[in-house]
């Protein structure tokens, strides 16, 4: 009897033992993110010119196309700032200065969209995008478009409404004060698109040449 017990004292030291030395780790995860807030662009975002005469193209300079407009929408889950940024996908088939000689000295080429190539790799044109002035309200109140050259650092006026590429960021403030963004929960307008052909000369049309611009537009959180 007396070594069964002493058998299960030291049974019971071992385990107190073992226990004191074992530890386990309780890690609490998750992310915090922003408001999620959805864009829309009207008929898929799809901005068509239709048919285009070869033979109203001019031969010797640049042929300016009327504004196309599409509507622009954005809903957020709540109040949220957030901004507009482009990418140019066409970006290789820019024509350097087209929008400048022909829309205004203020659309330089990163205000300038690719309207892609044609088959022996001519460029077709570009367009310009712009949030239409007069055109955007915030939950029912009316906001202009504003613009950041510097990604988000400072905030100018815009009476265009042209949204650019690189650093440049588009958004939203009210009528009154500062060009500062604000917080909404929906937004609408109208964009406005313009295109400009290159000059007829510089174009092989023996067949059909579409035109292929692309951009891709990304919220950004403010």
């Amino acid at each position: 009897m007396k070594v069964l017990s002493a058998l299960v004292a030291v049974a019971v030291v071992a385990g107190i033992s073992f226990n004191a030395n074992a530890a386990i780790d309780l890690r609490v995860k998750g992310t915090i993110v922003p408001a999620s807030c959805v864009p829309f662009l009207q008929g898929g975002g799809v901005v068509d010119y239709g048919n285009i005469p070869a033979e109203d193209l001019n031969q010797t300079s640049f042929t300016v196309l009327e504004k196309k407009e599409i509507v622009f929408n954005i809903n957020c889950r709540s109040a949220t700032k957030v901004g507009l940024k482009a990418l140019d996908g066409k970006g290789f088939s820019q024509i350097p200065g087209i929008l400048a000689a022909t829309i205004g000295p203020d659309y330089t080429d990163n205000y300038n969209y690719g309207l892609g190539a044609t088959v022996d790799g001519e460029s077709i044109g570009g367009y310009a995008v712009n949030l239409k002035p007069g055109s955007f309200n915030a939950g029912g109140a009316a906001v202009k478009a504003i613009t950041s050259l510097d990604n988000g650092t400072t905030w100018i006026e815009t009476t265009t409404g042209a949204v650019g590429q690189t650093d440049n960021i588009a958004s939203w403030s009210s009528t009154t004060g500062l060009p500062t963004p604000i917080s909404f929960i929906t937004l609408s307008g109208a964009m406005e698109v313009q295109a400009v052909i290159n000059k007829a000369s510089e174009l092989t049309i023996n067949n059909d040449v579409p035109l292929d611009g692309l951009t891709t537009f990304e919220l950004s959180y403010l």
